[in-house]
């Protein structure tokens, strides 16, 4: 969507120069990426400015600031952090850099966004449900069925949905994790049953719908929903 077909859009490109402008003044930053939602052309009225910003030193850190009305995040980083980030495959920092836009130049940035890009190309390695997640989701459908018509259930449910369902889920088909509220449109082009799933769990009229939908996207990632033996290794305590 160009930005004069998107007022939203339009609002946060005429913020950008002013906020490059005072993230520049910053003395040790010499490159920044635009990142997110505007970057892509895609704002809404309530998208702010995302930006990377390479940054010289030992340092790392976050601002946010406001032009014009405009929240803006700063995300300052050496490019050794960025690297260690990226080979610890961090879904979030490899999107951004993958998709975003150099709006402060310098080869480095280049060399990070031509990396991020082989790196998203290439997808996550596919990581296995672990015991700890299987045994946390085992526990929480119990706690959910406990929980059946009290004013908990639909918040037993939907806190679990991110840490223990979906974002296991992108891990183990080896996707890249995409924010919440990019889920249903993202899986209803990777597994359109998986989003029908999980559009049953947030639609449900009540706790036995949302029970049943919940159950059945447990069960598509781990299986039965029984308790098995496990646990961690001893640990020394300091």
């Amino acid at each position: 969507m160009k930005a004069v077909d998107n007022p939203y859009q339009a609002r946060l490109e005429a913020a950008l120069p002013d906020a490059l402008e005072r993230i520049a003044a910053t003395p040790v930053v010499y490159a920044a990426l635009w990142c997110g939602s505007a970057a892509r052309g895609e704002a809404n009225a309530y998208s702010d400015l995302d930006i990377h910003a390479l940054v010289t030193g030992d340092h790392r850190w976050r601002s946010n600031f406001v032009v014009d009305g405009v929240p803006v995040e700063v995300f300052h980083n050496p490019v050794r952090k960025l690297r260690a980030m990226f080979a610890d495959e961090d879904a979030a920092t490899i999107t951004m850099f993958a998709q975003g836009c150099a709006v402060l130049a310098h080869p480095d940035l280049d060399a990070l966004k031509a990396e991020a890009q082989a790196r998203y190309a290439a997808g996550p390695t596919s990581k296995p449900v672990s015991e700890f997640i299987r045994f946390m989701l085992t526990d929480t459908v119990m706690d959910a069925r406990a929980s059946l018509h009290t004013p908990v259930h639909a918040l037993t449910v939907m806190a679990a949905l991110g840490p223990l369902v979906v974002r296991p889920l992108y891990a183990v088909h080896g996707w890249w994790d995409v924010k919440r509220e990019r889920w249903l449109d993202d899986l209803g082009t990777r597994a359109p049953a998986i989003a029908g799933e999980l559009r049953l769990v947030l639609g449900a009229a009540g706790d036995d719908a949302r029970q049943a939908a919940f159950e059945v996207l447990a069960r598509r990632l781990i299986g039965e929903l029984v308790y098995v033996d496990g646990g961690t290794e001893p640990g020394s305590v300091p």
